[in-house]
C-alpha cells in the first residue's frame, strides 16, 4: 500500500502497538474483519506527513499518489472486491475505478519492458503478446523450442520471460530457463498446463507460475507482480 516494504512494515507495527496492543476505550472497539483491519490501517497511512521515509522505496510506485497505490494493493493483491475496497479507502466506485486507473496507466509507463514468450501454441502465443502489449510492453520475440528460446534471449536480453513448459520438439521451457539463467537475468512467469511437473524440487524454481487456461487479468496482475518484485531487488 506504501510501495515500500520496509515503510509498510513500519505502518504495521505502529498499527498494532497503537491500535491493537495498547488498551483502547470502550467506544473505540477492536477491529473483527480483514476490512475494518485494512480501513484502519489506511487511515494511518493517508495521514499527512505520516510516510515513514525508507530508502528502499520501489521507483516503480515511487512517482504514483497515495491512493492508486492503496487501491491497487487491496484490489489486486489482497482481492478485496471494489465495494470492499472503496469502503476502506472512503471512496466512491466511481472515483476507485479512476484511482485505479491511473495506478494502472502508472505501472505501465514505470515497468515497461521487452518479453520474450517462449511457447509453441500460436494461438496462445498471440493472446500472451495482446496481453503485455496491452499493458505497455512489447514482444521482443517468440520462441517454439528450447534452443530458439536460448537464441533469442541472447540476442535480445528481455526484461522478462513467459515462458511454458512442454514445447513443439518435446523440449522443455524450464530447460531453456536454466541454460538463460547462466547469461541472463530476468524475471520468468511459467504459464503451463502442467504444473504438476514443478513439484520436482528443481534447482531455478520458478518464483511465478500461470496454469492454463488463464484469465488475461490475472496474468496482467502476475506480470506487474513479477517486474515491480524484480526492481525491487
Amino acid at each position: 500500500m506504501t510501495g515500500d516494504q520496509e515503510a509498510g512494515d513500519l505502518y504495521v507495527e505502529a498499527m498494532l502497538q497503537e491500535h491493537i496492543l495498547k488498551p483502547q476505550p470502550a467506544e473505540a472497539p477492536l477491529p473483527t474483519d480483514r476490512v475494518a483491519l485494512f480501513t484502519l490501517l489506511d487511515s494511518m497511512i493517508s495521514e499527512p506527513g505520516k510516510l515513514p521515509c525508507t530508502e528502499t522505496q520501489l521507483a516503480a510506485l515511487k512517482n504514483m499518489s497515495s491512493i492508486s497505490r492503496r487501491a491497487m494493493f487491496l484490489t489486486a493483491v489482497e482481492q478485496f472486491d471494489a465495494k470492499s475496497a472503496g469502503r476502506i479507502l472512503g471512496i466512491s466506485p466511481r472515483m476507485l475505478e479512476d484511482v485505479l486507473a491511473e495506478a494502472e496507466n502508472g505501472l505501465m509507463a514505470a515497468l515497461a519492458t521487452n518479453v520474450l514468450i517462449i511457447e509453441d501454441e500460436p494461438m496462445i502465443a498471440f493472446q500472451l503478446k495482446e496481453i503485455i502489449e496491452s499493458l505497455g510492453h512489447n514482444m521482443a520475440a517468440r520462441a517454439p523450442t528450447r534452443d530458439a528460446a536460448i537464441e533469442k534471449a541472447r540476442d535480445h536480453k528481455p526484461g522478462l520471460i513467459l515462458v511454458d513448459i512442454q514445447l513443439a520438439d518435446g523440449s522443455s521451457g524450464l530447460d531453456a530457463m536454466d541454460v538463460i539463467s547462466e547469461f541472463h537475468q530476468a524475471p520468468c512467469i511459467v504459464i503451463t498446463a502442467y504444473p504438476e511437473r514443478l513439484l520436482a524440487g528443481r534447482a531455478n524454481e520458478p518464483a511465478f507460475l500461470i496454469s492454463k487456461p488463464f484469465r488475461a487479468e490475472h496474468v496482467k496482475t502476475v506480470i506487474s507482480q513479477a517486474l515491480l518484485a524484480a526492481k525491487s531487488i
